[in-house]
């Protein structure tokens, strides 16, 4: 049965992602920097996983021990999805134009990620080599596509944009590279969703009071479980031809 390690896999798209694979018949490795939320997914979503790590995944060498770590215990790894990130612990990411934006949210910023995506796929490859298909799927945003959002759908976004993009160019650039080895490499790059620190009720408030003025064409915020469906469509079988492709799950926002 093919395994997937998850980064991020408490927060809303990655336990999203692990119940659409869990669905598809993957068997799921949860990595979280948040041990006591990792427990309750794990416990949600129930036989299919296939281990829980407490992890920071801005340390290189925790990455790859837990990676390695995943790999023993399953006999191999099959699939990776770098779900980590958020904005919660950086002070000052969004508050501020890009003039008056402190080094410091720079560098955490890209640590969180885009690094962190580095990391997980540099540990992940050797790996995924060895499988008879594997495929990586990395979460990018729909902030990291043309620029960045208008101002009027997401302010102070300069650097957040960049690191998303990074992912993005990444993710293309590891497939020319590890496609002729079999395995395929693609992104996803949700618009607002909800998230660990936005419940889906608190984005529906959100909807009602900008009245449409930030919305996309689909006339409403994302769930976190259609970017899972997105990304265990990625992974399955049924993307099998599919290699450097950055899926727009936005509801249409990057149209306008």
């Amino acid at each position: 049965m093919a395994v997937a390690f998850i980064t991020g896999g408490a927060g809303a798209i990655g336990r999203a992602s692990a119940r659409a694979l869990a669905r598809e018949g993957w068997r799921v490795v949860l990595a979280d920097l948040d041990g006591g939320e990792l427990e309750h997914v794990a416990a949600d979503i129930g036989a299919a996983v296939a281990g829980t790590i407490v992890l920071d995944v801005t340390d290189f060498d925790a990455v790859h021990s837990a990676i390695e770590q995943a790999a023993a215990v399953n006999d191999g790894l099959h699939g990776l999805v770098t779900a980590a990130g958020g904005l919660r612990y950086i002070a000052g990411a969004k508050d501020a134009p890009f003039t008056e934006t402190a080094a410091e949210t720079w560098d955490q910023l890209i640590e969180v990620h885009l690094n962190a995506v580095y990391y997980a796929c540099h540990a992940a490859l050797p790996f995924l080599y060895r499988s008879d298909s594997g495929t990586i799927v990395n979460i990018a945003s729909a902030a990291g596509l043309r620029g960045g959002p208008p101002p009027t759908r997401q302010k102070n976004a300069s650097v957040y944009s960049a690191a998303k993009a990074g992912v993005i160019a990444l993710t293309q650039s590891l497939a020319q590279e590890a496609g002729p080895k079999g395995v395929r490499a693609n992104a996803v790059a949700p618009g607002r969703v909800e998230s660990r620190t936005k419940s889906w009720v608190e984005m529906e408030r959100m909807q009602r009071e900008e009245r449409g003025a930030r919305l996309p064409p689909l006339g409403r915020y994302g769930r976190a479980a259609e970017v899972g469906d997105a990304v265990a469509f990625l992974m399955s079988e049924r993307a099998r031809y599919i290699t450097g492709a950055c899926l727009d799950v936005s509801g249409g926002i990057r149209l306008h």
